[in-house]
């Protein structure tokens, strides 16, 4: 015990000399360095890899900081710009000062861009409201530019989502409504909270193959649509679904297989394969009790004008989730974890066969009977 008391004074003697001595709750310090106001952090792990990937996905994001009554006191932005990527550091945190001691409740939406560089491009935007101080939360809502209305491949009338040949801007939504309190200045106490963001934008590849004569694919021969009820997003990430909307493929290719093409038989025919493919991207997917209210894939001919495909997207989507045996997510869980679908259409003479779905990232994949839809 002598001995540690010696070496416990000769220590203090020592960081005394230096200058080193110095605390956030001692009195008469310099406090300048010290934590302070609040610093908020983002986490984006609520997807099917179960992995925090702010650091990686996320470019930009804004807070809106609303006082204990849900109406708006500030909104911050912070972004990475050119060499500047304060976003893509793990520790990376917003540092709010300037509140008054009180407790605060939290709305963040982000994206892989500046808001107003995602305003300036030709793609259809996700707008969001213009809310000024002390306007309340359920002021917030992003609305999908919406084009003219046209008619659906079921007849109905929808309003267009033109993306001039662009996907959408990557769009996540955030909220903390658990009050967190900031202290008075000086208090020499910094206030601390995480807001876990959720993806709303969905990207959806649909492949198509021919079994009788592969050769004859060609995705200029096919129209494809997805229409939906989910251009509106309201403060609480719901949707209102009033407004149809009608979503197009932004790029369309084929590609070729490797070798020679294969009849149902086995036999080889003259000519490589063709696989058409369309890529798609769409604002938050629903599941609803009512199949009545889901979205839906058509794929029209546009030759003989016959539609080939429709069937419930949530649905259809949602069918891989039984693929984790860890986790029971619901249908709804499952499609807003998951955000890079694939869909690959095998039709024989112009007919629907079967499909297969999948999850690339996780190497998910189902197959789903015509009959079962």
């Amino acid at each position: 015990m002598k001995r540690l008391i010696q070496h416990l004074f000769m220590w203090a003697v020592m960081a005394a000399g230096t200058g080193v001595v110095a605390s956030c709750d001692m009195m008469e310090q310099d406090l300048t360095d010290c934590p302070n106001g609040l610093y908020v952090s983002f986490k984006y792990d609520y997807n099917l890899q179960r992995a925090d990937m702010f650091n990686d996905h996320v470019g930009s994001v804004t807070l809106y900081i609303f006082d204990e009554d849900g109406n708006l006191v500030k909104t911050q932005e912070e972004s990475n710009v050119g060499a500047s990527m304060p976003l893509s550091s793990p520790g990376y945190a917003m540092h709010v000062t300037g509140l008054a001691p009180g407790r605060y409740q939290f709305i963040a939406l982000a994206g892989q861009r500046p808001y107003g560089d995602m305003m300036q491009t030709g793609r259809a935007k996700f707008v969001r409201s213009d809310i000024s101080a002390g306007a309340p939360m359920q002021g917030i809502e992003i609305n999908l530019d919406k084009g003219g209305v046209v008619a659906g491949p079921d007849g109905a009338n929808y309003y267009s989502v033109d993306n001039n040949s662009l996907p959408l801007d990557t769009l996540w939504h955030g909220m903390l409504t658990e009050p967190v309190e900031v202290y008075p200045v000086n208090s020499n106490r910094a206030a601390y909270a995480t807001v876990p963001l959720v993806r709303d934008t969905k990207h959806i590849n649909v492949a198509l193959r021919e079994v009788d004569d592969p050769t004859t694919m060609d995705i200029a021969d096919y129209d494809m649509y997805i229409t939906d009820h989910n251009s509106r997003i309201l403060w609480d990430n719901s949707l209102d679904e009033t407004d149809p909307v009608i979503y197009t493929p932004y790029a369309t290719w084929n590609t070729d297989d490797r070798g020679n093409a294969l009849d149902p038989n086995g036999d080889v025919l003259d000519g490589v394969g063709r696989i058409g493919h369309a890529d798609f991207m769409t604002s938050r997917i629903m599941f609803h009790d009512d199949a009545e209210k889901d979205g839906h894939l058509y794929i029209v001919n546009n030759k003989t004008g016959r539609k080939v495909v429709d069937f419930n997207l949530p649905d259809v989507l949602s069918r891989l989730r039984t693929s984790d045996e860890l986790h029971a997510y619901s249908e709804q869980e499952f499609l807003d974890r998951g955000y890079d679908y694939q869909i690959t259409v095998f039709l024989r003479g112009g007919e629907l066969q079967y499909i297969n779905i999948s999850i690339s990232v996780l190497g998910w994949t189902k197959r789903i009977q015509f009959n079962e839809l």
